[in-house]
């Protein structure tokens, strides 16, 4: 599977298209706002050909007027999109389309989750409880974090690989079945060379999911050259962090916080966060994730300072996947009721899985029983 995976990066690219007038954002949907305030842009709600959809529109813009820096955007996507549209796994979310004309800026086009991202569903799901070892909770997150990888593998084994930039709880949702969905991949954007210089961008990521790597990378002399820094080994450092960010429910360095006698560093802003990563500190480790040797050995590697001795997501996979419980079968489909108890579905479901032919064989038996037939 992992091979047909990696011969898909060498198929022919679909084109890219204008979708602007497949999707529609209702009145209703305008008045909800935004959904989420993420890198790079803003979600909203919205349609495209009759399903729900997440709309993300870009931020950005220039301090003089003109077309200069959404052609530029526009001519970027284009290109980014003829890669976009070659990617089909089922731990990626797949991209539907640039609306170009939506907006001031250009939008991308999602299918909608209703479960939200990893955080949110795990939060909902498991209200109150965080980092209990054993727990069905750490269960799932090994699940969902082994498929989140898969993503990654795959990503990885384009030609040229397609590194996601951005890898962090917020950019993993989670689909109506329950499997995580990378979002976001490959947006690390660049501006051409020849755009004016009084053009306003910004690099996508976030720091405390950043590699020392990253932080550490001298400006290009070329004004808008692209960060050369991003490698998979980048994402996998920022894999780890994401880790550690599912089982605690704070992001990396979330957990140092001053207490009564300001023993511990107070990391409340991204620079006290990249203090100490360029430093060479590391987040504690949650409970679940420092009492399994398995995990805290990963996460040590996946984080390591030198980008050359990180494992690869494939590698992240053979570790993690003996760890995670196959799935039980699924449960027959169910239809509630109109009316009445909720509980006549599932005792249905007994009677249809109940070993009649032994009832019937005692039934049978008891009768000749009393006959007198032997």
């Amino acid at each position: 599977m992992r091979r047909f995976f990696a011969q898909k990066s060498d198929a022919p690219a679909k084109p890219a298209s204008d979708i602007t007038g497949l999707v529609k954002v209702t009145r209703n949907e305008v008045r909800r706002g935004v959904m989420a305030s993420v890198s790079l842009g803003t979600i909203r709600r919205g349609r495209f050909k009759k399903e729900k959809v997440a709309i993300k529109i870009f931020d950005g813009g220039s301090s003089l007027p003109g077309p200069a820096f959404t052609d530029a955007m526009k001519k970027m996507l284009e290109e980014s999109s003829s890669t976009w549209r070659r990617v089909d796994h089922p731990n990626l979310v797949p991209f539907y389309g640039v609306a170009f004309s939506l907006a001031y800026m250009p939008a991308l086009v999602y299918p909608f989750y209703a479960n939200g991202n990893i955080l949110s569903y795990l939060s909902e799901k498991y209200p109150g409880e965080v980092d209990l070892e054993n727990s069905d909770r750490c269960t799932v997150i090994l699940k969902l974090m082994t498929e989140v990888a898969r993503g990654l593998e795959y990503l990885h084994a384009f030609s040229p690989p397609i590194i996601h930039g951005d890898v962090r709880g917020a950019s993993i949702f989670v689909d109506d079945s329950g499997h995580a969905v990378l979002c976001d991949y490959g947006l690390v954007l660049s501006m051409p060379e020849d755009l004016p210089e009084y053009v306003f961008a910004r690099p996508v990521g976030a720091a405390r999911w950043m590699a020392p790597e990253i932080m550490e990378t001298v400006a290009s002399d070329e004004p808008h050259a692209p960060p050369s820094s991003r490698t998979t080994q980048t994402d996998i450092y920022a894999y780890a962090m994401t880790l550690l960010e599912v089982y605690t429910g704070l992001p990396p360095f979330g957990q140092l916080v001053t207490d009564e006698k300001g023993t511990h560093p107070l990391v409340r802003s991204d620079d006290g966060a990249v203090k100490l990563v360029l430093e060479g500190r590391r987040p504690p480790l949650s409970g679940s994730l420092r009492s399994n040797e398995t995990l805290r050995g990963l996460v040590g590697k996946s984080w390591d300072t030198l980008p050359e001795n990180r494992p690869s997501a494939a590698e992240i996979i053979k570790v993690l996947e003996p760890m995670v419980p196959e799935d039980p079968q699924p449960a027959p489909v169910t239809h509630a009721p109109h009316s009445g108890s909720s509980k006549i579905p599932a005792v249905l479901q007994q009677l249809f899985v109940y070993p009649w032919d032994r009832i019937r064989t005692s039934l049978v038996s008891g009768y000749n029983s009393l006959r007198g037939v032997r």
